[in-house]
């Protein structure tokens, strides 16, 4: 009876909500536990999970293989967030936002004609290829090892928004793909970088981004980029570009054309930072006094917005914890007596909007 509970307790914390139209699938690879998969590939390929379906990814220590796939289908996907187990010293962790300790990693996959639409959220993920899909969003991720690569075919309207980076090429691409209306919006890169030097079109746009402890160069063509905090060692190369309100660390060169940019930046007066117990996102928070407050070029109703991934109309979150129901504390006795037929359990819950 605990085991069912406790099964019923984390499909809660994960917030199934969903229509009459699609169903919610079950992804669980941890030892005794009843779910509809052990792993991304079994899932993606089933042919009973069906176009606009939902994978739940639950927490787990292993991560959710992929056998190498092309997704073929357009699937919503959904975990508990990052930064979320307390014992983890390599990546610290936001207390009190998740009561789940862990996150559900997703290693490499690509993204091919027929996952058109799909869309990835709150989960920790490695390299992501693009062979031809658009419409596709990411959101609340985790990036480790390596980000996302737009390998071939037309790839249009695709968004990262609230995402964070760790040490990785954020986002790289090849000549021979076509890749349009791209959006990166209010996303923490730390030690990261990125390659945008083969977008076309006039929809790209890079705002409200926030770099830090970045050696590396980062590279646009064709992009609209406003309201980011370039903390890098590097100076950034900009063709085609519309550049305003931004931040450099760098005395960057930039086009007669740019506006209402600051160069020269000194990022120990931007950031709040922290120290090694401190989780990376937390860091990026501004300070009192930052010169990114009120620095931003005006967003939708937002007039001066902040520069940086906590500014604008839709600010990063900590932890990447989705914007569904989950569980943030829970209270269970340590024991009962033999032939106790229920229990007192406490549990606290937010909805994370």
């Amino acid at each position: 009876m605990l085991r069912k509970f406790f099964t019923l307790l984390s499909v809660i914390a994960l917030g199934f909500v969903y229509s009459a139209q699609a169903k919610i699938w079950r992804l669980n690879n941890n030892v005794a536990v009843n779910a509809d998969f052990t792993s991304f590939y079994l899932a993606a390929t089933s042919a009973s999970v069906l176009p606009g379906d939902t994978l739940y990814l639950e927490p787990s220590a292993t991560a959710y293989t992929t056998n190498s796939i092309t997704l073929t289908k357009r699937l919503v996907v959904i975990g508990s967030g990052y930064f979320l187990d307390p014992s983890d010293a390599t990546y610290p962790y936001n207390p009190g936002l998740q009561m789940a300790g862990r996150t559900a990693q997703l290693p490499h996959f690509r993204l091919g004609a027929g996952s058109d639409g799909s869309k990835f959220i709150g989960i920790s993920m490695e390299q992501t290829y693009f062979n031809g899909a658009s419409n596709v969003k990411f959101e609340k991720i985790i990036f480790v090892n390596s980000g996302i690569y737009f390998e071939s075919g037309t790839n249009d309207n695709v968004s990262v928004r609230k995402c964070y980076f760790h040490q990785v090429n954020a986002f790289s691409m090849a000549a021979a793909a076509i890749t349009t209306n791209f959006v990166a919006e209010n996303n923490v890169m730390w030690g990261s970088y990125c390659s945008l030097d083969y977008l076309s079109g006039s929809g790209n746009i890079f705002r409200n981004n926030s770099i830090s402890s970045s050696g590396n160069t980062f590279s646009f063509n064709n992009v609209y980029v406003a309201n980011n905090i370039f903390g890098t060692g590097a100076a950034s190369n900009f063709v085609n570009c519309t550049i305003k309100n931004n931040l450099f660390q760098m005395n960057q060169s930039l086009p007669a054309t740019a506006t209402n940019n600051q160069v020269n930046i000194n990022m120990a007066n931007v950031y709040v930072g922290g120290v090694a117990t401190t989780s990376f996102d937390s860091r990026f928070v501004l300070k009192a006094g930052s010169p990114a407050i009120g620095a931003g070029l005006t967003i939708g109703s937002v007039v001066s917005p902040d520069c940086g991934a906590y500014g604008a109309t839709d600010p990063y979150k900590l932890s990447g914890i989705p914007n569904i129901p989950s569980i943030y504390a829970f209270t269970v006795p340590l024991s009962i007596p033999a032939g106790t037929t229920t229990m007192n359990v406490t549990f606290s819950t937010r909805n994370n909007q």
